[in-house]
């Protein structure tokens, strides 16, 4: 092999060298943030769960409307639940809540948000 050939050869295998390093940079970005997002819907579905399995209807807004500035074993982690009443009056034919859950934390580019209706049965 001659020089130039040897030359050519380093050239082409540093290019490459630093495609897959940016690549690999790319890669472990979209995973930590994937994580971030896994958690957060989790934690948004978690608390959906709890709201559903209220036994009492009425204290839905007591019981979880708020934000829950720490989250136990989540640090850095934020969720606000938000209840808005529908109907129930006795002019309305209508009694629902809509209840929405936002989850923000480390990671995250943009906070998840996670919606459920209940009605009164």
């Amino acid at each position: 092999m001659t020089l130039i050939e040897v030359l050519a050869a380093l050239t082409i295998l540093t290019g490459a060298t630093l495609g897959m390093a940016a690549f690999v940079g790319r890669f472990a970005h979209a995973t930590g943030e994937n994580e971030a997002r896994d958690t957060a819907v989790q934690l948004a579905t978690d608390r959906l769960e709890d709201v559903k399995g209220d036994p009492v209807y009425a204290n839905i807004e007591a019981d979880f409307k708020g934000t829950e500035s720490s989250i136990s074993g989540y640090p850095g982690y934020t969720r606000q639940t938000l209840v808005q009443h529908v109907g129930g009056t006795s002019s309305s034919n209508v009694d629902y809540k809509i209840v929405t859950v936002i989850v923000k934390g480390p990671g995250l580019d943009e906070p998840v948000s996670k919606t459920t209706i209940i009605s009164n049965y």
